[in-house]
């Protein structure tokens, strides 16, 4: 049973159905094979029967069709058919008893002697009609047609003897058939049953060796879409279809779940790594704080110096109200940036401070240096970190502007661009090439740049160095959303939305190097 067993679970999946489906229609075939030969052979006894009363009764009904013809003829009076109708009666009576032939094979030993004898007494019956149909008077008819009357009385008796027997005989040929059919219906009742259950125990093994497999593997297929990967793996039982799929379908589940494991262990991982970053970002937070309110804490000494000796040169030449501007001014200075209590602020006060540290440079230096601030009004009330544009105009005027004798110009814009808020720090100074060692750049500007561009990364900003010898130095900052993934570099073919007149000043930067 189990060499069975193993043998069709290795056949293929068509193999299985043919060999069943085979299996059924041969038990319906044998049941309807059987049927139609019960049916045969019941319309075949019952045409036999049939066909002998049909014999019998048609020879009498023509027989007394003929003698009603004779009536006819014979009378005084005829009818001009009279001997037409008469003579076809008796070849239509002749082609009847022509079917009402003795048979020793088939008919008894009293049919066969009844239609012997309606045989001879049909050929002298036929002998005096041929007398009688040679006479051309109707007086001459009376002798003949009595003879005629009397023997159509006998073979009208051995007609009724020979319909009676065959009625006999007929009743109990029905009898037999009965019976035939009876127990034929019991072996159909039989057959029927044995088709049922044969075609059961089909369905049977069709469900268990190819329904079952596939419901199976469609339930664990529907385990793994719900997220279940611990399910056990499926019942592999045989090198079928359905066999390989199972296989392979327990494969793939194992490397799904090894792999949902692996991707835990990973998240887990990753998530301790975050937290480590999150702790280091904090920390890099705290010390560019720190490394802030140390740059707020430094005071320029040359730039101190300078502005003092300024007021005192100009004191000596006005009364008051020059130098009490100048010093108003470099207050407001020295008080904003030793604030160290706030870390953001608006950018109007940014610019406001701007505006107190260029009228203190433009009373030192003269017309050898202006400042051009276009603000947008709108933007005064955004939020920025505090201490953002005068270290970039400081670093204009110290690297940038210092060798020229005159025609220094600084250019401040601040508008909305695409990706945010927008300033842009200009001057036309001597400018630097990236990557060359000026000694221009000293430590204080790259202390300041690069602490800018910190706090601008931290706060999701970005700061960004555009330069090339001869032609000056641009400065931009970007804040708010979008600032970490700055588009085209600015100068190199790539567009800024600009506020209305702003396109000169873009202009007159266009080419220029980017530093890093």
């Amino acid at each position: 049973m189990n060499i069975v067993r193993q043998k069709w679970y290795s056949i293929s999946i068509r193999a299985k159905v043919v060999v069943l489906a085979g299996i059924v229609l041969i038990s319906l075939w044998a049941l309807v094979a059987l049927v139609m030969l019960r049916l045969h052979t019941f319309s075949s006894q019952s045409a036999i029967i049939m066909n002998e009363y049909m014999d019998i009764t048609g020879f009498m009904d023509a027989f007394s069709a003929e003698n009603v013809c004779l009536e006819v003829y014979v009378r005084e009076i005829q009818p001009p058919e009279a001997r037409e109708n008469y003579l076809a009666s008796i070849q239509e009576t002749d082609r009847l008893l022509r079917e009402l032939q003795p048979s020793w094979q088939t008919d008894q030993q009293s049919e066969y002697a009844l239609k012997r004898a309606i045989h001879n007494a049909m050929e002298h019956y036929r002998a005096s009609q041929h007398s009688l149909l040679a006479v051309k008077e109707t007086g001459g008819m009376i002798l003949p047609y009595l003879s005629l009357r009397s023997q159509a009385a006998y073979i009208d008796g051995y007609s009724r003897d020979l319909l009676h027997g065959r009625m006999v005989q007929g009743g109990s040929q029905w009898r037999d058939i009965t019976a035939s059919n009876a127990r034929s219906e019991q072996h159909f009742v039989l057959l029927m049953a044995a088709t049922t259950v044969l075609t059961l125990l089909v369905l049977l093994v069709f469900t268990r060796s190819i329904l079952k497999p596939l419901t199976d593997l469609g339930r664990a297929a529907g385990e793994i879409s719900k997220g279940r990967y611990d399910a056990p793996p499926l019942a592999v039982h045989g090198g079928d279809e359905i066999g390989r799929t199972a296989q392979s379908f327990n494969l793939m589940q194992t490397e799904i779940r090894r792999t949902i494991h692996a991707l835990e262990r990973e998240a887990e991982m990753e998530k301790s790594l975050r937290e480590k970053e999150s702790e280091a970002a904090q920390m890099q937070r705290r010390l560019q704080e720190r490394r802030f309110a140390q740059l707020q804490s430094q005071i320029n000494p040359h730039f101190l110096f300078n502005t003092l000796n300024t007021i005192a040169a100009l004191a000596q030449e006005e009364s008051a109200p020059l130098s009490e501007e100048l010093i108003l001014r470099l207050s407001r200075f020295f008080r904003y940036s030793l604030e160290s209590d706030e870390k953001l602020v608006s950018l109007g006060r940014e610019i406001q401070l701007l505006r107190d540290y260029m009228e203190l440079q433009e009373t030192r230096y003269g017309d050898r240096i202006t400042m051009e601030i276009q603000a947008d009004p709108a933007l005064n009330e955004l939020v920025v970190p505090k201490f953002i544009l005068q270290p970039l105009v400081e670093n204009a005027i110290l690297h940038g502007l210092r060798t020229r004798s005159g025609g220094g110009q600084i250019r401040v814009r601040t508008y909305k661009g695409r990706l945010g808020l927008t300033v842009m720090v200009t001057d036309n100074g001597c400018g630097f090439r990236p990557g060359s060692s000026d000694p221009a750049l000293g430590q204080k500007r790259s202390v300041g740049l690069d602490n800018i561009r910190e706090r601008m990364e931290l706060s999701g900003g970005r700061l960004d160095v555009f330069s090339r010898p001869g032609l000056g130095t641009a400065v931009r900052i970007i804040l708010g959303e979008g600032a970490g993934a700055l588009g085209q570099d600015f100068g190199s073919g790539g567009r800024t939305q600009e506020p209305p007149g702003a396109g000169q000043q873009t202009a007159e930067h266009t080419g220029r190097e980017r530093v890093d």
